[in-house]
């Protein structure tokens, strides 16, 4: 068994209403309202069909340091010293993300895509397998525009599409499978930007430095182009229900097992994460060496590690192309590491997102910070080994 493997913030003076201007007393009837609206409870359902346009706000607190951004898509965004939650991660951002609807690439991970640019500013980072045993990456980038350049962009893959469609993200991509090319999954639900019908207008590049198809790339300030040519929504659709939560500060997991060393088993590049204990994140090893982003200049890390465990299946009739299949919808297991710990999980499609949940049923928070989904096979999970790290020498230190 697997399992055996494991090792173990004005003064205090009051002011009448009738002393304030219009505008403020505007903003203070608009404050009342937001927090009678909170008293009475509104909002426990995150739930929105979009048939009336109306939006359920989900209940917050609210505290003496935070204020109320009104008139949000997806809810009250809480505003701190000019700064808001990223909900991808649940870290304090520039306030002009408020409500920001992020990017998902497409991002080559066989050995000729090495080295790629800009995953070390992904919020999450999905790994899946595309074909022959290689593995494809879904960054996903609320501050995409932090990036130099996004490298190797490649194809799409449908299963790529409806995860984005989760995080209601705008999907960028150099082309996609047939399947995803015969089928019309989303029509204008689906917004994406495919840059093979950008190469003159200008959106596709190539770098010299590589050959293709492994040197295709874009750069932010495309992608902003693109998306105001196509009249995308730079903010998040009513729809959107964030799957993810996170605790206030970092804190340890009081169960599970010792994952100071986290192996997956992906055939071709064969990963794995090594846990620091200074920084409290893992950092990422595959191929034999060190996971190195070149427009960071340091290696990949992030703080929480999901191992999604699904079922993959042959598309009918694509069987030559090796046209996979994933069905995100269900439930179906999982492990979550983070602070060199492992504990066994749940997930469960609800509502146009992924919840995911703790052995005794509570949803899942995790640590504030990037988040690594590895969609691994049910059928192989045998195979995922959690460890305690080696001691290292001097010399290796």
């Amino acid at each position: 068994m697997w399992l055996n493997r494991m090792t173990d913030r004005r003064n205090g003076q009051k002011t009448p209403i009738h002393g304030i201007n219009r505008r403020k007393r505007l903003k203070l009837w608009a404050f009342i309202l937001c927090l009678v609206t909170l008293m009475n409870g509104c909002g426990n359902s995150n739930k929105t069909d979009g048939s009336d346009g109306k939006t359920e706000l989900p209940q917050q607190e609210l505290t003496v340091s935070e204020t109320p951004l009104l008139h949000s898509p997806v809810g009250i965004i809480m505003i701190k010293d000019d700064m808001v939650k990223n909900p991808l991660t649940g870290r304090w951002i520039d306030k002009k993300y408020a409500g920001a609807r992020p990017i998902a690439v497409l991002i080559e991970n066989s050995w000729s895509a090495i080295p790629q640019y800009s995953l070390s500013y992904a919020d999450i980072t999905y790994e899946m397998y595309a074909e022959d045993g290689n593995t494809r990456l879904m960054a996903i980038f609320t501050e995409y525009d932090r990036a130099e350049k996004f490298e190797p962009i490649r194809s799409d893959r449908h299963y790529f599409d409806r995860k984005a469609v989760e995080y209601d993200a705008i999907n960028v991509f150099c082309g996609a499978s047939d399947y995803a090319n015969d089928n019309d999954l989303y029509g204008n639900q689906y917004p994406y930007l495919d840059f093979i019908d950008l190469i003159r207008d200008p959106g596709l590049n190539r770098d010299t430095d590589r050959y293709a198809p492994h040197n295709a790339y874009t750069v932010p300030e495309q992608i902003s182009q693109q998306i105001e040519a196509k009249g995308f929504s730079r903010t998040h659709r009513s729809y959107y229900n964030n799957g993810h939560k996170f605790n206030d500060e970092f804190t340890e997991l009081k169960d599970g097992v010792v994952a100071e060393k986290v192996e997956i088993p992906f055939n071709n590049n064969e990963p794995w994460f090594e846990y620091d204990a200074d920084d409290l994140v893992y950092y990422r090893y595959q191929f034999n060496g060190t996971h190195y982003d070149y427009d960071a200049r340091r290696q990949i890390w992030c703080t929480n590690i999901l191992i999604q465990l699904v079922t993959y299946t042959d598309l009918p009739g694509y069987e030559s192309e090796g046209n996979q299949d994933i069905d995100w919808t269900g439930s179906g297991e999982g492990f979550y590491c983070t602070g060199g710990k492992a504990i066994h999980v749940t997930w469960k499609y609800d509502n146009y997102s992924t919840r995911w949940y703790t052995a005794n049923g509570q949803e899942l928070k995790m640590n504030p910070g990037r988040t690594w989904v590895a969609v691994y096979k049910d059928s192989d999970k045998e195979g995922i080994v959690f460890s305690k790290q080696e001691e290292k020498n001097e010399e290796e230190q």
